[in-house]
């Protein structure tokens, strides 16, 4: 399915080299965390899954901000479920999570056939439709657990094109533009606005992006979020409007049982942007809540997703 594209991007392409500072004494911890992922992708898959939820037991144990906010969102996301359900759900992400950090090493050095061999696609026909018709696609994905590796194989079918929000760390930056561009993803940073993910749209580039962040009041509509209003950008709706690339959401699942990864692409929204922009947000949001249901505790709910609130309303964190 990958498509043929003589054209590039300049300035806007992110693919950090390493200066000297990056191996400056204050790097060091975060260069020995590398280590340990690189050593990782040699060890047996089973070691590697036990040895993912150790590290997310102790992040569960020893990063009492995080747990709190995880604690919150869940609440306020779930007020239904028993308070016991919820502490369950929180423990468990934190689990997958951990076994989502020992694969980084996976995705950034494990052959391109021991990564085919774990993941499995649903719904990739649909995405194939689009390419055959000559529309772009934007898919659109939630902030879980499984993002990257799935961005990363995605990437494999077609030109794409993703942002990131560079970490100012140089050995943490190197480490992931080289994972999410090594099947050729082309890779732009935040702070490069959205005109090279519109000229590649406009160039039928498919767009993995993550449209779920509180940018605050100012840039946001409050529609409804698991039936929390939250501040949610318009960026999607304006996006397609422009280039007339279709909107398709899509998520990835690490199954931690057996430790394979799971892309579902679903069906592109009908009649999208409908130019009613409050509408939209509220369908994109629908769309993505609709994606995490089916394994909530893969969703980052370590971040603070509620933090800008309407009406002047005190931050529930």
């Amino acid at each position: 399915m990958r498509g043929q594209s003589d054209w590039r991007f300049n300035t806007a392409d992110f693919r950090p080299s390493l200066s000297a500072r990056a191996f400056g004494v204050s790097y060091w911890p975060v260069w020995g965390l590398i280590a340990i992922l690189r050593v990782c992708v040699w060890l047996p898959r089973r070691v590697t899954l036990r040895m993912g939820k150790w590290l997310g037991a102790a992040f569960y144990r020893f990063n009492k901000k995080r747990r709190d906010i995880a604690g919150i969102n869940i609440e306020l996301c779930f007020p239904g479920i028993p308070e016991a359900q919820r502490v369950q759900m929180v423990r468990t992400h934190f689990c997958v999570y951990g076994q989502s950090v020992i694969d980084l090493g996976l995705i950034r050095w494990a052959s391109e056939n021991r990564l085919r061999r774990m993941v499995t696609f649903y719904g990739e026909d649909r995405l194939q439709r689009l390419v055959d018709t000559g529309d772009a696609a934007m898919l659109i994905t939630p902030h879980s657990v499984g993002m990257d590796f799935g961005g990363v194989m995605l990437s494999r079918t077609q030109p794409t094109i993703s942002m990131m929000k560079s970490l100012n760390n140089p050995p943490l930056d190197w480490f992931f533009a080289g994972s999410r561009t090594r099947f050729g993803l082309t890779l732009v940073l935040r702070e490069h606005g959205l005109r090279p993910l519109i000229k590649a749209l406009k160039n039928r580039y498919a767009c993995y992006y993550m449209p779920d962040e509180d940018f605050g009041a100012d840039r946001s509509i409050f529609v409804p979020f698991f039936g929390v209003p939250a501040a949610t950008i318009t960026t999607v709706g304006r996006m397609a409007a422009i280039t007339g690339a279709k909107v398709v959401p899509c998520i990835t699942r690490l199954r931690p049982d057996n430790g394979r990864y799971e892309v579902f692409i679903e069906s592109a929204l009908d009649d999208f942007p409908s130019g009613d922009t409050v509408a939209d947000a509220a369908r994109m949001n629908a769309a993505l809540e609709a994606l995490i249901r089916p394994a909530p505790e893969q969703y980052m709910w370590t971040l603070r997703w509620f933090k800008t609130r309407p009406h002047g309303e005190q931050s529930p964190y």
